[in-house]
């Protein structure tokens, strides 16, 4: 068999939403930022970029904890009218880049609702993703030519498989992800920095999660959602009142919208390199195929080597919102601000703060949203591979 076209991994086209903001700046790259910033930790003015680069646990963990000081990215522009079938325009302008809600009850919340591992994922989502799952390895298996014809990454099966599986997961939507992406086309020209440019697309999806999200908590108590079980709003509005304090609905809408875009991003990033990894498989290792449909194990190597490299860094934008001494160093007020910190943690320190950004970053191999990526590349491979065996799993 000749060796398919798509031997190089590629992640599939489409919305990338990068709560974790390193994406965003190709120059200079999120690697040269860490490797330029001294010591533990440093706060200064990078000219390249036009961003105040505050690096290291400590000095991020204390800015982290001024939320005030540090606020949300204001983006200049209101969400349209009726725009991409997202009826009613907001009330407020402009709309907002989240920040992540990371006192004691927000934490305790995300602890609640979010597996943590694939294997409880598994317990949770199974039947719906093994599901969805199923129809993509029947779309690739439907192409004229068998695996040698794959496009590279999957092409359409796997990017509506990202889709399907998030919005499955979470009780929103996949066509969220194509509504982001048409108003950030038509918002585009409102973005005159990079850094608005950077945060519009969790901007615009944290206002549409928020509609949702009171849409949901204003319907009737006691009302149950069969097409909904286990979905992560509906969790996490049932989580909400536990407890002394009541997590408010923005916080609530926040933590959703950082989730869903952790999830979408890796699962986006990791399915077509899995597929490829199984196209290079089939071309050199034929035989290999029958064990990958029955063997957990297999599957599990495989769709570790096809991992995105591990991140070097994970960043966060800020905005100040007015002057601040920050590790003895001034920062004006209203300037943007690159949080950057090791995406590993040291292994005996870590501010709480930092270890739920970390793990909301997207292509944090141990974080949220790989744990639903490679339940999702499992049960892809598993179809996938029986299909061309013929051979059911027991």
């Amino acid at each position: 068999m000749t060796t398919p076209h798509h031997a190089q991994p590629r992640p599939a086209a489409g919305v990338a939403l990068r709560f974790d903001h390193t994406a965003a700046f190709r120059h200079p790259a999120p690697a040269e930022l860490v490797r330029r910033a001294p010591g533990e930790g440093s706060v200064g003015f990078d000219e390249r970029s036009g961003l105040w680069l505050i690096t290291g646990d400590a000095v991020v963990g204390q800015a982290c904890c001024d939320p005030v000081t540090f606020g949300e990215v204001p983006v200049p522009v209101a969400l349209p009218e009726d725009a991409h079938g997202w009826r009613g325009a907001l009330a407020r302008s402009p709309i907002r880049a989240p920040t992540v809600p990371l006192d004691v009850r927000a934490r305790a919340v995300l602890r609640i609702v979010w597996p943590a591992s694939t294997m409880q994922a598994g317990l949770v989502w199974d039947r719906r993703v093994r599901v969805h799952a199923g129809q993509a390895a029947a779309a690739l298996a439907g192409l004229p030519g068998g695996a040698a014809s794959w496009p590279a990454g999957g092409g359409a099966p796997v990017e509506r498989l990202a889709c399907a599986v998030v919005g499955s997961a979470f009780g929103v939507c996949g066509a969220t992800i194509d509504k982001v992406g048409a108003l950030r086309e038509q918002l585009a020209d409102a973005c005159t920095t990079p850094v608005t440019e950077a945060v519009l697309p969790l901007a615009v999806l944290r206002e549409i999660v928020g509609r949702i999200v009171r849409d949901r908590a204003a319907a009737p108590m006691g009302v149950l959602h069969p097409d909904r079980p286990d979905t992560i709003v509906d969790d996490l509005l049932a989580c909400r009142g536990m407890g002394a304090d009541r997590v408010p609905l923005d916080d609530i809408a926040a933590l959703c919208s950082a989730l869903f875009a952790a999830a979408w991003d890796a699962t986006a990033e990791l399915l077509p390199r899995v597929v490829d990894a199984l196209g290079v498989t089939i071309a050199n290792d034929p035989a290999a195929v029958a064990g990958l449909a029955t063997d957990a194990g297999q599957r599990a190597d495989l769709i570790a080597a096809a991992m995105p490299p591990a991140p070097l860094a994970a960043a966060w934008l800020r905005v100040t919102t007015q002057p601040v001494l920050l590790h003895e160093v001034r920062i004006p007020a209203d300037v943007p601000c690159l949080l950057l910190v090791h995406a590993a943690p040291k292994a005996d320190r870590q501010p709480p703060q930092l270890a739920a950004l970390r793990w909301l970053a997207p292509a944090n191999p141990d974080g949220a949203g790989m744990t639903l990526a490679r339940l999702a590349g499992d049960r892809l491979l598993a179809a996938a591979t029986q299909r061309l065996t013929g051979r059911l799993t027991p």
